[in-house]
């Protein structure tokens, strides 16, 4: 009797709890980090909630394809300038004051090189910053054409050592793999840094960062956090702003900020010869004000405009002529000093002389007391 009431009651139960479990909504999949998205975006296998995302066949032809193309720029460009800087630059190189990186598209790969041990790097631009993509919610139709066109962004600075700027703006600008922020995720994630987290910012007038990304005026940004192995923790950040002398005026606040971290150390490459325009000499004046040292291509500040006895200058090439399509900004006064100055060889292309036998990199320093 006992054994004929105890067998339903148990049917009941385990039917009723089947029911119960169908009628529980389903739990969305994991979120994946920053540092998963970032390696998705660098086509290195995801270690969390985006494994399963790196075994379609999109993604394994990004993997792929970027592998190739990363190994090659690494061999022939960026791996050399990683080992001559420290020698070359001495403290430049190896110190950890700020990097301030004007007119720099998406390049984290030269900043990064040439000043590895920068506490905090500072990128700013005229290309949008975008977003944070989320691999989750791309449709399997569009994966492929998603990912080709953020390759495709990346060809140019793996190739020449420089973004050309209207393909640049045109590769970002995608709805699935928006604007510089992913493109300096995967950079980081290949130079073999883990990344902490992922913010969008705002700078208003006053130099003062706040995370509404909604934020009216001043420059819309964003902070990435990131720790190679053991090193301390480094921090990115990247504005859109206009640093024309026109555009301070509204993104004037980016400089406040920068100059919130002390001095520091500028980079300027492949610039389109603006500091040579005069709408750009305000940040000339605020990059020879705030810098203990500026390494530069000839695009970068003229040669006339560092006033003499306050730098020191060195050359590594001998050819100050610019390209073709920038002939008109030769500086004959500056091929003078090289070819006054010693010899000195320069073992990868800079800015937009790829070739090593044609470039020059340039090392002004702010000298004692200044």
């Amino acid at each position: 009797m006992l054994r004929t009431f105890i067998l339903p009651a148990l049917f009941l139960a385990l039917v009723c709890t089947t029911l119960a479990q169908e009628a529980r909504p389903a739990q969305p999949p994991p979120a994946a980090n920053d540092n998963d998205i970032a390696r998705w975006l660098a086509g290195l296998p995801p270690e969390g909630a985006l494994r399963s995302f790196a075994l379609v066949p999109a993604w394994k032809e990004h993997a792929r394809e970027l592998n190739k193309a990363w190994t090659e720029s690494e061999i022939s460009r960026v791996a050399k300038v990683r080992q001559w800087a420290p020698a070359a630059l001495g403290q430049t190189c190896t110190g950890d004051s700020p990097v301030f990186y004007f007119f720099s598209g998406a390049d984290f790969l030269y900043p990064n090189a040439l000043f590895p041990n920068a506490k905090t790097y500072v990128m700013c631009a005229r290309e949008p910053v975008g977003s944070q993509p989320d691999p989750t919610r791309i449709d399997a139709a569009e994966l492929p054409a998603a990912l080709a066109t953020f390759r495709k962004s990346l060809s140019s600075l793996l190739d020449f050592s420089f973004f050309i700027t209207t393909d640049l703006r045109r590769d970002v600008d995608q709805r699935h793999i928006p604007g510089i922020l992913p493109v300096l995720e995967l950079i980081i994630a290949r130079n073999g840094g883990r990344v902490i987290d992922v913010l969008p910012v705002h700078c208003n007038a006053g130099g003062t960062l706040s995370a509404d990304a909604r934020a009216k005026g001043g420059s819309p940004g964003a902070r990435i956090r990131f720790r190679r192995g053991e090193q301390a923790e480094q921090t990115l950040y990247y504005f859109y702003a206009d640093i024309s002398n026109a555009g301070l005026k509204t993104h004037g606040g980016v400089l406040k900020f920068c100059e919130s971290l002390g001095r520091g150390r500028s980079l300027l490459k492949a610039a389109s010869f603006l500091p040579h325009e005069g709408g750009f000499t305000r940040i000339n004046d605020w990059i020879l004000a705030h810098s203990s040292a500026v390494v530069q291509d000839t695009s970068g500040i003229p040669f006339r405009s560092f006033p003499r006895g306050q730098w020191a200058l060195r050359f590594w090439g001998r050819n100050a002529e610019p390209i073709e399509l920038f002939q008109k900004y030769a500086e004959p006064e500056l091929q003078a000093a090289v070819e006054a100055s010693a010899s000195l060889r320069i073992p990868f292309g800079f800015g937009y002389q790829y070739e090593p036998a044609k470039a020059l990199l340039i090392l002004a320093e702010r000298t004692g007391g200044q």
